[in-house]
């Protein structure tokens, strides 16, 4: 324990305090006292202006010199949570292709089937030559709306033209043929860690190199029709029969992709849900806790500067005297 023992210097030529500790005199000068004080202030302010930091920003660790080892975990986290959110973002882009190619592919689904039944009345015997070249132009006007159809893009990028995304698959050439420019390769998207899964199908898939070539058959449907052969219409009812088919299995398909991209939606979203809680956990501020903090440290400078005023008066005094 230190007990002061000295008094004030009359003569005001050394301002002193004397110490007495372990039989040892300690002399103190006014100047390191005011030092020493001035400096315990200046660090509860930097610490009320910490706190104030922490409860507005409702961070506690903004810098590695807060706490070095949260500081790196919560990098390692802020990586993670990022790899997350890109998986995320290739899920939604992935989830917006594979809803247009369903409805697209519904919509394929109708025309075929509308053309079926013109199909159908022009194979009758009492329909005339005239009345199929008539069913002919309305059959030619949905053979162009299934190029449109094949041709649809999301974001600029068609959705059936396999991973060459860069100008329209199917291409309507001389007369009613229909050639196909994209690719047979499927696109697919990083889902997860180590995680990818196929969204859409290649367009040769779907219309043109499955079981039958779809706009091969409408092409030698019109030529049947416009020749008025019945034969001709006969063969290509088969055909579209297949067309129906083989697009009822490509929306099989396009249903368990997105099945599977719902899934993968929903196992990100609980991923992100826990870093975030990890992170909110060591980095953000508990608001109880720092208010609590700061009372105590406006507290303590407010001793503090009290213990300050008084030195400043004693030292006043002494010199006055």
């Amino acid at each position: 324990m230190v007990h002061l023992i000295g008094s004030i210097d009359q003569t005001n030529q050394v301002n002193e305090a004397d110490y007495l500790e372990g039989g040892v005199t300690m002399r103190v000068s006014d100047h390191q006292l005011f030092g020493t004080t001035a400096g315990s202030l200046a660090r509860i302010k930097d610490s009320i202006v910490r706190v104030h930091e922490q409860i507005a920003s409702q961070q506690r660790i903004t810098k590695p010199s807060d706490d070095p080892s949260i500081f790196g975990q919560a990098i390692l986290e802020k990586s993670a949570l990022a790899d997350n959110e890109q998986w995320i973002r290739n899920i939604q882009f992935g989830t917006a292709r594979v809803t247009v190619a369903d409805k697209v592919l519904g919509e394929a689904q109708n025309l075929i089937t509308r053309v079926r039944e013109l199909t159908v009345q022009a194979r009758s015997d009492t329909t005339s030559a005239q009345g199929r070249v008539t069913i002919a132009q309305e059959v030619r006007q949905l053979h162009r709306q299934l190029i449109q159809l094949a041709n649809t893009e999301v974001s600029g990028q068609p959705v059936f033209a396999g991973t060459k995304t860069d100008a329209a698959p199917f291409v309507l050439g001389v007369g009613d043929a229909v050639s196909y420019q994209g690719n047979s390769e499927s696109q697919s998207i990083a889902v997860g860690p180590n995680q990818t899964t196929q969204i859409v199908l290649p367009g040769d898939q779907v219309f043109t190199g499955g079981a039958t070539n779809i706009f091969d058959g409408l092409s030698n449907l019109l030529v049947a029709l416009e020749g008025n052969n019945g034969a001709g219409i006969e063969v290509a009812i088969g055909a579209l029969d297949q067309a129906t088919a083989q697009i009822g299995l490509a929306q099989g398909q396009i249903g368990a992709i997105e099945n599977r991209l719902e899934t993968a939606q929903g196992t990100a979203a609980v991923v992100s849900e826990a870093i975030q809680k990890v992170l909110s956990d060591q980095t953000s501020t508990d608001l109880a806790t720092a208010l609590t903090e700061l009372k105590l440290q406006e507290t303590a400078y407010e001793a503090t500067s009290q213990t300050f005023s008084r030195l400043f008066d004693l030292s006043l005094l002494k010199f006055l005297r």
